[in-house]
């Protein structure tokens, strides 16, 4: 089965997600269902069930539909359900004449990724996947949908293949249909998500999004995922009044449904569960939390996850205080991919037995989890780069020498490697005055580099306007109100907690510019990082204890004109933020500890 879910992108959607998105999408017992994706049918199943008890009789006929691609999934599909229809065929190979419109179409579609694809486009059994969505040749026919390059039209390829399910899907949907799928949750907020976004604005009524901010729904997928509720809608005016619920679950769904999956008393429930989470204006509770948006105010370009998780201080501080980007006074630049860290990162052992020369190497800070303070030096690196001038006369050298060991082990062949002329020659990198990890887990912290030292792509480098203090730019970048925007606008590295953002993502995070602020504001700032860079960064439970911290985060707050009850909320905000990362990083019964956080790739 591994195999069957790296290739296929199956995961078996438990029946507490499945009842729930049955409950928004199949309302009438005759209601005709289809699962474009359907797997070995739990889906289905649960809607077979949850018709019966409706019915409170023999099922409808013709009113249970699959679509699936693996054979052997279909027919697992067939033998568990014999009254469903199962067509044991690629989904985007078929048109919806022949099978009449639906009034639901839920699933779970493939979590393949975008660089999957082309594997599937290998595969014999897959090699029509997207074939309608590719762009055709100039001059060809339309293929057989009518729809010539539908997808590079509609949709970023980047997506991933769940994302053309929404599109080919929708022309099977009849007016008022409902559409309910759990997907992975990062088209929500990144670039490539736009076009599925404006998508779906265009075609329906948003219903719900709804996330969990205290588990992980698919423990084996490795993605955090959400449920969307879409009503298909051809009316621009209804869906512009539209009321969106952007929910996030406190509770467990096994709590919020807390009968056995075969209790009859448990459909009820999740019938009154799922009016529960429409209210008509924004509610908080232990056990959820709604906010109600007009449709209208919400754009393709914006970040929806932030929609649905931001508190409402930090959304009206964020329209109203004088901030910008960070871009306007900094620039962000990922460190080195070198395509083979082992021979391009020289440990001492390696320096000592090539005898590599000094000017042909310099510190090298490959991570910021060993950092303990505010500030690195070179003395903090355990590692050197190889760092070799194109134009490096290399006779006689022992950098040379372990160059020529290094081609004749292929490394010049690989990708990365191959790219670069001559192939080991990194790219030129000038130390900057402030790093921030990639990958975050449980520490906020921009770390001041004092010193010639250069960095690995885990890290990010942030270069500074010329007249901008660097200490004050590090107070910002240390502040509960920074972590808080790279929470909201961050994104969970595959399921296992790992927050990152991208570099463009960062330089969008809004502050103060240092450069507009009164020189009584820039002392204060300098003074108060001053003393934080003094303290261990410890993780973000145990710094709000800190008075250093509590002080340079007072005076962050005072610049945004937060009031102290705004501030607290802020770092509320942020440690929720932080708990519910991290509570979805771990599998059921798995304690909470730092060895929860996987390793980072090279």
């Amino acid at each position: 089965m591994p195999d069957k879910q790296r290739t296929f992108g199956q995961f078996e959607t438990p029946p507490d997600v499945a009842d729930l998105l049955l409950g928004f999408c199949l309302r009438r017992p005759e209601d005709r269902l289809l699962d474009p994706s359907c797997g070995e049918g739990a889906f289905l199943a649960r809607a077979a069930w949850l018709q019966a008890w409706l019915t409170g009789g023999p099922l409808p006929a013709g009113t249970l539909w699959g679509v699936e691609l693996d054979p052997q999934a279909a027919a697992a599909a067939r033998h568990k359900l014999p009254q469903a229809h199962i067509i044991n065929q690629n989904f985007f190979d078929l048109e919806p004449e022949p099978l009449r419109l639906f009034d639901a179409i839920i699933g779970n579609p493939p979590y393949t990724r975008a660089e999957w694809i082309d594997r599937l486009e290998t595969d014999e059994r897959l090699a029509r996947q997207l074939a309608i969505f590719d762009e055709p040749e100039p001059g060809a026919p339309a293929g057989k949908s009518g729809r010539p390059g539908l997808g590079h039209r509609v949709l970023n390829r980047r997506a991933g293949l769940h994302a053309y399910f929404f599109v080919h899907g929708t022309p099977f949907l009849r007016q008022g249909g409902r559409f309910g799928f759990v997907v992975p949750n990062n088209w929500l907020d990144v670039a490539y998500g736009e076009r599925l976004k404006q998508f779906l604005l265009d075609r329906y009524k948003i219903v719900a999004l709804i996330e969990s901010d205290v588990e992980r729904w698919f423990q084996q997928a490795r993605v955090n995922t959400c449920l969307v509720v879409l009503e298909k809608c051809t009316d621009a005016a209804t869906r512009a009044a539209n009321r969106v619920r952007l929910v996030s679950l406190g509770r467990p769904l096994r709590e919020l449904i807390p009968y056995e999956v075969n209790d009859k008393q448990r459909l009820s429930h999740v019938e009154q569960l799922t009016m529960r989470l429409l209210p008509g204006h924004d509610t908080a509770g232990r056990d959820f939390a709604v906010r109600v948006v007009p449709q209208r105010e919400l754009a393709a370009g914006d970040k929806w996850g932030v929609a649905l998780r931001a508190p409402a201080v930090y959304r009206q501080r964020a329209r109203e205080a004088p901030l910008y980007p960070l871009q306007n006074w900094a620039t962000i630049q990922r460190g080195y991919t070198t395509g083979a860290n082992a021979f391009f990162y020289l440990n001492p052992d390696t320096i000592a037995r090539w005898g590599i020369e000094p000017h042909f190497r310099r510190p090298l800070l490959k991570s910021l989890r060993q950092v303990s303070r505010r500030q690195v030096a070179p003395g903090d690196c355990d590692q050197e780069v190889l760092r070799v001038p194109p134009t490096a006369r290399l006779d006689g050298t022992a950098a040379g020498a372990y160059i020529a060991w290094g081609e004749a082990q292929g490394l010049s062949q690989r990708r990365t490697c191959a790219g670069r002329q001559p192939w080991y020659s990194l790219p030129e990198q000038k130390s900057a005055p402030l790093l921030l990890a990639k990958g975050i887990w449980e520490r906020h912290f921009a770390s001041l580099s004092a010193g010639d030292i250069l960095v690995d792509q885990q890290l990010y480098q942030v270069y500074l306007s010329s007249d901008v203090p660097p200490l004050a730019a590090a107070a910002l970048l240390n502040s509960a109100w920074f972590a808080l925007q790279v929470e909201l606008h961050g994104r969970v590295n595959f399921g296992e907690g790992v927050l990152w953002l991208a570099t463009y993502e960062l330089e969008a995070l809004r502050l103060p510019d240092p450069r507009y602020l009164l020189a009584n504001q820039v002392d204060e700032l300098v003074a108060l990082y001053r003393e934080v860079a003094d303290c261990l960064v410890v993780e973000v439970q145990r710094e709000v204890t800190q008075p250093a911290w509590q002080a340079l985060n007072a005076a962050v707050f005072g610049l945004l004109g937060l009031s102290a009850a705004e501030g607290q909320a802020i770092i509320t905000a942020l440690l929720e933020r932080v708990a519910a990362r991290q509570a979805r990083a771990r599998r059921p019964g798995e304690p909470l500890t730092s060895q929860t956080v996987p390793p980072l790739e090279e």
